[in-house]
């Protein structure tokens, strides 16, 4: 489910995964998505992506700043998915 939903992240920011899971920060995937305007453009990302695989009434998007990583909001994701299960 992880691999999907970084998958659907991905799509929806119009990059690669490698552009989006590569340990860069949540500010640079910004800059470089070509869809991503802001930072609600980023946080709308994630948000469908969970809808896309049917989480989003199991999980709520922590909360952080741009200076994280993607990877830091999945692993948190994680978290919150291996509790609700």
């Amino acid at each position: 489910m992880l691999a999907e939903i970084r998958t659907n992240i991905a799509r929806r920011l119009q990059l690669t995964e490698e552009e989006v899971f590569d340990g860069r920060t949540l500010s640079a995937v910004l800059v470089a998505s070509p869809t991503a305007i802001n930072s609600i453009d980023l946080l709308d990302a994630f948000a469908g992506a969970l809808a896309d695989v049917g989480v989003d009434d199991d999980v709520e998007l922590p909360t952080m700043t741009l200076d994280h990583t993607a990877d830091d909001v999945v692993n948190a994701l994680q978290k919150q998915l291996a509790t609700a299960s």
